[in-house]
C-alpha cells in the first residue's frame, strides 16, 4: 500500500490500529495537504488505480483530485481546481475555510468538489478526515470498508497465485 501526500502520519496510525497488516495490501491513499504539489503526478496515480482496479482512498485533497481525474475522463478534459490551474474548475473555493467538526465529521479545507460524479466501486473518497475520528476502539467505518476491500483483493490475488 502506498500512502501519499503530507498528512500521512495520522492515516498510517489509523490504518495500523484497524489492521496491522495493512501495508501489504494493494492500495493507494492520497491524503490531504495545506500546500498542494505534484497534482498531475497524483492524478496519474489515481488514473492507474481506476484502470487497474487498485483500491483507492482519497481523503480531502485526494477526494478532490479523484473528482478531477473522473471529470477528465468523463467529458471535461480540462477539469481542474480553482486552487491550481487553468481550465474548467470542478473544485471551487468556499467563501471561507471549513474547519472543525461539521455534521459529525472533521474538516479542514477551503475547496470543495462542485460536480456530480460517480466513483468506481474500488474508490473510497471523502472531503472530511476520517483518520482524525478513528481510534482503536472505534475505527471510522470508511477506513474499515477501504481496508476490508484492500484485504479482499490481497487474499483473492494470493488464492489465484496458489491455484496456478
Amino acid at each position: 500500500m502506498e500512502i501519499l501526500n503530507d498528512f500521512s502520519t495520522s492515516v498510517h496510525k489509523a490504518l495500523e490500529e484497524i489492521d496491522p497488516n495493512y501495508l501489504k495490501y494493494p492500495g493507494v491513499v492520497v491524503c490531504g495537504t495545506h500546500t498542494p504539489h505534484n497534482e498531475e503526478d497524483l492524478i496519474a496515480k489515481i488514473t492507474e488505480c481506476r484502470v487497474d482496479g487498485t483500491p483507492y482512498l482519497g481523503i480531502c485533497f485526494g477526494h478532490q483530485l479523484a473528482a478531477i481525474e473522473w471529470a477528465r475522463n468523463n467529458g471535461i478534459p480540462d477539469a481542474t481546481s480553482e486552487e491550481f490551474g487553468e481550465g474548467t474548475p470542478v473544485v471551487k473555493a468556499l467563501p471561507k475555510l471549513k474547519v472543525g467538526l461539521v455534521d459529525g465529521e472533521s474538516y479542514w479545507h477551503r475547496y470543495e468538489v462542485v460536480i456530480d460524479w460517480k466513483k468506481p466501486d474500488h474508490f473510497f473518497t471523502c472531503q472530511f478526515h476520517p483518520e482524525y475520528q478513528s481510534s482503536k476502539d472505534k475505527p471510522h467505518p470508511l477506513l474499515v470498508k477501504f481496508l476490508s476491500y484492500a484485504k479482499y483483493v490481497y487474499e483473492y490475488d494470493l488464492a489465484m497465485q496458489s491455484s496456478t
